[in-house]
Formats: C-alpha cells, sequence, structure tokens
C-alpha cells in the first residue's frame, strides 16, 4: 500500500511540474504578444496617442511582475538550473523604463529601435536553456537579414557575402519549427515571406544588390504578420 501511494504521489509530482512548465510557456507567450501589441502602437505610422501608449507600456510592467511573482520561487524544471532565471524579468522591465522614457518625450524614433530589446531577452533566454520556439528563431532569420542588408547599405558588400553563409543554416531552423508548430495562419503567411526571403539572397548572392534591396522591402513588409503568428 504504501509503495503504491509513493508511486501516486511521485506521478502527481511529475504532473503538477509538466503543468508549471507549460503554464510559464502559455503565460510567456501571452506577454510577447502584449508586448508585440504594444510596439505595434510604437511603430504605427499613425498619430502617436502618449498617454495610451504608456498606460500600455505600465500594463507590460505589471504583467511581467506578476510572472517574475509567480516563477521565480517557482521555477520550471526547463530553467531551474540557470543561475540567470530571475535576471530575465528586470531586462524586460528595463526595456519597459527605456520605452516609456522615450514616449514621455515622443522619441519615437530611438523607442522603436528598443523595442527588439524585448525579442533579445526572450531569445537570450531560451537559447541558454534549449527552448527555442518559433519565434526566437524568426527573431534570430530577420535579425541576420537586417544586419545583411545594413552592410549592403553602408557599402560593406564583401561582409554581407559573407553574412549571408549563416542564414541558411536559421532559415532551416525556422522551417524545422513551422513543421512542429504547423498553425495554419503561419503557414499561409510565410509563403509570400519565404518567396522574397529566396528571391533576396538569391540577389545579394548573385551581388544584383538593386533587387536585393527591392526584395528586402517586401520581405520587411510580410514579416510582422508574419511573426505574430509565430506567438
Amino acid at each position: 500500500m504504501k509503495k503504491m501511494i509513493y508511486i501516486v504521489l511521485f506521478i502527481f509530482a511529475l504532473s503538477n511540474i509538466s503543468i508549471a512548465q507549460k503554464s510559464f510557456d502559455k503565460d510567456m507567450t501571452k506577454l510577447h504578444g502584449d508586448i508585440f501589441k504594444s510596439c505595434g502602437m510604437i511603430k504605427s505610422k499613425k498619430a502617436k496617442d502618449n498617454v495610451k501608449i504608456l498606460k500600455s507600456l505600465d500594463g507590460l510592467k505589471e504583467e511581467i511582475s506578476s510572472l517574475q511573482k509567480l516563477y521565480v520561487k517557482n521555477t520550471p524544471k526547463e530553467y531551474a538550473k540557470d543561475p540567470m532565471f530571475a535576471s530575465y524579468f528586470f531586462q524586460l522591465k528595463d526595456v519597459v523604463d527605456i520605452l516609456s522614457e522615450r514616449v514621455k518625450r515622443s522619441d519615437y524614433k530611438a523607442a522603436i529601435m528598443n523595442c527588439s530589446g524585448f525579442c533579445k531577452t526572450f531569445n537570450k533566454m531560451h537559447m541558454i536553456n534549449g527552448t527555442l520556439d518559433l519565434t526566437d528563431v524568426m527573431f534570430m532569420w530577420n535579425m541576420q537579414i537586417s544586419i545583411t542588408n545594413f552592410m549592403i547599405n553602408a557599402g560593406n558588400t564583401k561582409g554581407a557575402i559573407m553574412n549571408i553563409k549563416k542564414i541558411p543554416a536559421i532559415y532551416n531552423m525556422v522551417i524545422a519549427k513551422q513543421k512542429q508548430k504547423n498553425d495554419a495562419e503561419f503557414n499561409t503567411e510565410f509563403i509570400a515571406l519565404d518567396k522574397s526571403y529566396q528571391a533576396w539572397i538569391k540577389a545579394v548572392e548573385n551581388q544584383n544588390f538593386k533587387e536585393s534591396q527591392k526584395q528586402a522591402k517586401a520581405f520587411n513588409a510580410a514579416f510582422p504578420m508574419v511573426f505574430k503568428h509565430s506567438l
């Protein structure tokens, strides 16, 4: 009888660990979605409503604080050995503070540049702990494409041609995570994005930089909606 009780308790404990991990992933995905909405307001080309955006950022900070209280003392199994786990919440709140300061002085150009700080923190946390998801690899993919385009714009075409050599490996990660997630909306939106990417990388390889700039614009226009469906 005692042996049976221990087995039941062990199974119950494992179940709680699994539920905690799933709960954390779900909560962090929701947070990332809320971040996407706030940064969307900051990046919008429409007239900015500072009060509304600051309220949205305050909401993000409260949400991060709530998750911090919930999970720092109840760390999910996949992150339990990471001594930096608690710091990720502080890093996310630091990004909120930076954005709030920029919005208060209506410096939206600087605010837009700092929105990526959220994704960088998520990406670092997941990379360190081996929990990369589709959103992470989409961010990594877009970042390397952007860096390559910046190189081209700066006249560093040699560097751009060297840099694209690392992109196919990241692209393959995107495809693998896409198949794993198998989201219908993502898959539909991804078709046009993938088409522009294939044309872009071919143009860079052929040093047809006029064409690569054209395809980069198409890629950048399509990326936000595809990224949204990766969450």
